[in-house]
């Protein structure tokens, strides 16, 4: 065999290996939750659920001039977990300002997809944890960007929270991610 026919053969099988590992990796990146599939952003990384409520946990990537944040997706069993609006209070009661004002809230409903999606966005001194949060969980300069994905099968909460300039960083993913939500059978769409 000539040395170019080698070549062509080497660069044949490699570029397999290569599209079989993108393959693998298209597989990896996307997530079943409740029979419903979405694509995990590819910088995100995944971290064993610390509780039996929590279908799922990312972390997502940190910057210097950005911070931390986090990702954590909720499942509290058909019918559990509360309505949107006590969830909304909830989590806006986790919120303070320095001066005492109103913590800044944006919160919109999205009824284009599947099922109705509610998505509230909180900015200030966040205490997180059950109810209003523990004492030592205060952190400031902090954004929480929630989701509430009311499906067929029961509800899921999905967080995206940390630093503010992390969660304006990473906001469109994590939209896209929870839009991104389709039933197992349909392929699911990569993030852009």
């Amino acid at each position: 065999m000539t040395d170019s026919r080698l070549c062509a053969r080497i660069s044949a099988i490699a570029l397999l290996v290569v599209s079989g590992a993108n393959v693998l990796r298209a597989q990896a990146s996307s997530v079943t939750l409740l029979e419903y599939r979405t694509v995990v952003p590819a910088s995100w990384t995944p971290r064993t659920p610390s509780s039996t409520m929590r279908l799922a946990e990312y972390v997502v990537p940190p910057t210097a001039a950005a911070g931390t944040a986090e990702v954590v997706v909720y499942f509290f069993g058909k019918g559990q977990g509360g309505n949107v609006d006590a969830n909304l209070a909830r989590w806006k009661a986790q919120f303070s300002s320095p001066d005492g004002s109103p913590v800044p809230e944006t919160v919109k409903r999205d009824a284009s997809g599947e099922f109705p999606i509610t998505f509230a966005e909180y900015l200030g001194t966040y205490r997180r944890g059950i109810g209003s949060g523990s004492a030592d969980s205060v952190r400031t300069g902090q954004a929480l960007l929630a989701g509430i994905a009311e499906t067929p099968r029961g509800t899921l909460f999905f967080q995206l929270f940390g630093s503010a300039a992390r969660v304006a960083a990473e906001r469109e993913l994590f939209m896209t991610f929870v839009k991104g939500l389709k039933d197992s059978s349909t392929p699911p769409k990569p993030p852009r």
